[in-house]
């Protein structure tokens, strides 16, 4: 039963650890999305000025939305903040599901404390993979 005690600690941690990751990423990507809010700003401002006021974007808002859609995309900083912004929601999805499957495996040696068993295969183990 000491062993169960043992893995479930060391899985308590590694889900502190984890938690932690995802309060990291979440503040880490706010900045990111801040950033690319101001680089979009940039380049939409700037095509203002360069054809001397929105209206001559097009008509229509739908019509100025194409044009700036199209501005962004040749747009290299803003592509570099997109892509970074995206990779950073990635590792914080990423770090959520590592999180749910620490409390899973928590959970599981829990109902076997509980039950007062024995483990079966990998349980009293925690996987140091992931």
């Amino acid at each position: 039963m000491q062993a169960i005690h043992e893995a479930a600690n060391e899985i308590v941690e590694r889900l502190r650890l984890a938690r932690l990751e995802v309060v990291h990423l979440s503040a880490e990507l706010a900045q990111a999305e801040y950033d690319l809010r101001l680089a979009q700003a940039r380049v939409e401002r700037g095509l203002i000025k360069k054809v001397g006021g929105e209206k001559a974007l097009g008509l229509t808002a739908e019509d100025r939305a194409r044009v700036f859609t199209l501005a962004l995309d040749a747009d290299e900083e803003y592509q570099a903040r997109l892509k970074g912004r995206n990779a950073l929601a990635l590792k914080l999805e990423e770090a959520k599901i590592e999180v749910a499957t620490l409390r899973d495996r928590l959970n599981v040696l829990l109902a076997v404390m509980r039950a007062g068993e024995r483990p079966v295969g990998d349980l009293a183990e925690p996987d140091m993979a992931l």
